[in-house]
């Protein structure tokens, strides 16, 4: 499922496409969808984030215009996102993930937004459950820890989010993580290559927790670095580095694993796609049929297709 958004006329109009991720090539073709929301009310947003589960794609608008939305069927859900008493307009909006629980039946939304206590910004938590139909206050970010990070990663029912500690003045950055069914953080995740001199993502590729870290040199006047991609196997606690991409790559999110053996990338600078081949370690870019000229592309995630309602 791939967003995009075009400037035309100092205005913002959004675009919604699907293709077949697992046979992306050269002669592959995008379809135009529908998109949940009129056109028209997206002009003015900017900063749309999107994120899929069990064939149910999560869209957040705004704070006020958050959507679950099934594109293969077409049938939506708009959730209600009542705003706290508290809450400042002025502030970044909110970070959402989402996951579904076959058990009980039930999406749970996770929210993370900003507030301002005694002169500081805090991140605080709450969680929409779409059985109740209700959203529930979880309370602040652990008190010895900060956010640090644009974005939140959801696999397998856990959260994961950048972080800083609090104490002794640390520089390096940690995993937090918090179990959404359980409703509760749990011990942080250590990553044993993290370091001052590294910038670090996290995304999620095959349905599988992937850090995405950037080597810089400060040695280099030129700022060169690597890009290393690494996974993370639950099972055994373990992080295996799966590759690393020369300096002149950059920008680059993982997207999808393909039937060939290639690992799909979404590629920031020319606004595209680039597909990495495991056998001759290059990158080659992935050209798709279907799409408008001139368009930028927001936010792409992979979704399998299911008849599941958002409305269940």
């Amino acid at each position: 499922m791939v967003s995009s958004r075009l400037n035309m006329k100092n205005q913002i109009d959004f675009y919604h496409y699907s293709m077949d991720v697992p046979q992306l090539d050269s002669s592959s073709t995008a379809s135009l969808v529908k998109s949940p929301v009129p056109i028209n009310q997206l002009q003015m947003v900017s900063d749309i984030q999107y994120f899929s589960c069990n064939g149910i794609i999560l869209i957040s608008y705004t704070d006020d215009i958050i959507i679950l939305w099934n594109p293969a069927t077409r049938e939506s859900r708009r959730i209600a996102c009542p705003i706290r008493s508290n809450w400042d307009r002025t502030l970044p909006c909110c970070l959402y993930n989402f996951c579904y629980f076959p058990r009980i039946n039930d999406y749970k939304i996770f929210r993370l937004g900003p507030k301002v206590v005694n002169g500081y910004m805090e991140m605080e938590i709450d969680i929409f459950s779409t059985k109740g139909n209700t959203w529930k206050s979880i309370g602040p970010f652990p008190p010895n820890y900060y956010f640090f990070g644009s974005s939140i990663v959801m696999v397998d029912g856990v959260v994961y989010m950048m972080a800083k500690r609090s104490e002794n003045g640390d520089r390096a950055s940690t995993i937090v993580r918090f179990c959404l069914e359980k409703e509760q953080f749990q011990e942080e995740l250590l990553f044993p290559h993290m370091t001052e001199r590294t910038t670090s993502v996290l995304c999620d590729l095959g349905e599988k927790l992937c850090l995405s870290r950037k080597l810089v040199d400060y040695h280099d006047y030129s700022m060169s670095s690597n890009h290393e991609f690494w996974l993370y196997t639950m099972k055994t606690n373990s992080w295996n580095k799966m590759l690393t991409i020369p300096n002149h790559y950059f920008w680059l999110t993982p997207l999808s694993f393909m039937k060939n053996g290639d690992i799909l990338f979404q590629y920031y600078v020319n606004s595209g796609f680039v597909a990495y081949n495991s056998t001759t370690h290059k990158l080659k870019q992935v050209n798709v049929a279907g799409i408008r000229a001139g368009l930028y592309f927001r936010k792409a995630v992979t979704y399998v297709e299911t008849l599941s309602s958002p409305n269940s």
